[in-house]
């Protein structure tokens, strides 16, 4: 059922990282750190996504400094304004500098359409896409953990690893040294970014073959110890769609990379073929959290099936859970 769209892709791999220290504050296997940093070493700029100052929103900060790659480290799971980086990008491409673009597949197609042309020295980096939900699930979120501890926070991600590629956890530090974590689906937020996306996401036209980065990278989903590619810490899956995108990946020097094939990539990471299947429990969520805000809609919106699975996360450990889910994949595949 792939054949359709792996022709547009000149190569596949699996990869991560090479220092474990660094793997293990990336969200998947750092792939993108890695080649943030290969940019501004070959003296190049890096436009990706920031937190702000006070982590209530998101915003694109373009740099060509490596103490601002720690910036980018982390998924923004909600919806943010793009404001002038399109301007700021064609300002610096039509002044001959290289840049390396970060984005959703949809900000990515916005950039190609308004710059009108390619670019030699633009290197576009497509991020494997769930979603993004709202901003104000974020931002209320922030505010209910600022109130309950009393502090602000100084630290914050939604992919945090405990020493592990997998769960991924919700994670703040506070400014007295607080800290706050959960497993990310187990909170308010990751119910939230799992039933409500942006509308468009339900029917996005960049996947399949219309995708229009020079490279894509997100999580390998489905990867396992039996891979030879198996990493604990995290690894990333990369489709390379055009030459300069491939040759610039095979330039950085501090990832291992492993070829594998588009299929593999897929079976278990639909996003880059297929549009977001909208929840049963979208349009009441929606709905309770336009009046109510996220707790009240979170409260008021889960199936029963959802609340039993949120039992069985309280009742069973993940040292049980983990293996569970993984023979269940493995029957399902």
């Amino acid at each position: 059922m792939f054949e359709q769209y792996k022709n547009h892709d000149l190569a596949c791999y699996a990869g991560y990282i090479k220092d474990d220290t660094e793997l293990l504050e990336c969200t998947s296997g750092g792939i993108a750190t890695a080649l943030a940093r290969q940019m501004i070493q070959d003296g190049g700029y890096v436009a990706g996504v920031a937190y702000s100052d006070d982590f209530y929103r998101a915003e694109y900060l373009i740099t060509r400094n490596e103490s601002d790659l720690n910036k980018f480290k982390g998924s923004k799971y909600f919806h943010f304004d793009k404001k002038t980086i399109y301007k700021d990008i064609k300002v610096l491409l039509d002044s001959n500098e290289r840049v390396l673009f970060f984005g959703l597949p949809c900000i990515v197609a916005a950039l190609r359409s308004f710059l009108g042309r390619d670019y030699d020295n633009l290197i576009a980096c497509e991020l494997i896409c769930h979603g993004p939900t709202s901003q104000k699930v974020h931002s209320e979120y922030i505010k209910y953990l600022e109130h309950k501890y009393n502090d602000k926070i100084a630290d914050f991600s939604v992919r945090h690893k405990r020493g592990a590629w997998m769960p991924t956890y919700l994670y703040a530090k506070f400014q007295n040294g607080q800290i706050f974590e959960k497993e990310f689906y187990s909170t308010e937020y990751g119910y939230a970014f799992s039933v409500m996306a942006q509308p468009g996401c339900y029917h996005c036209p960049f996947k399949g073959n219309n995708r229009t980065g020079d490279l894509m990278i997100g999580d390998f989903w489905g990867a396992t110890k039996s891979d030879i590619f198996w990493n604990e810490k995290g690894v990333s899956a990369i489709l390379a769609h055009t030459v300069k995108g491939k040759e610039f990946l095979q330039s950085t020097e501090s990832i291992q990379l492993f070829e594998t094939t588009f299929e593999r990539i897929v079976a278990n990471n639909r996003m880059v073929i297929q549009s977001r299947t909208p929840s049963p429990e979208k349009s009441k969520f929606e709905q309770l959290f336009a009046q109510k805000g996220l707790f009240y809609a979170v409260q008021h919106s889960k199936s029963l099936k959802r609340r039993f699975k949120d039992f069985l996360k309280v009742l069973l450990p993940e040292s049980i859970r983990s293996p569970l889910k993984k023979w269940y994949h493995k029957i399902k595949r």
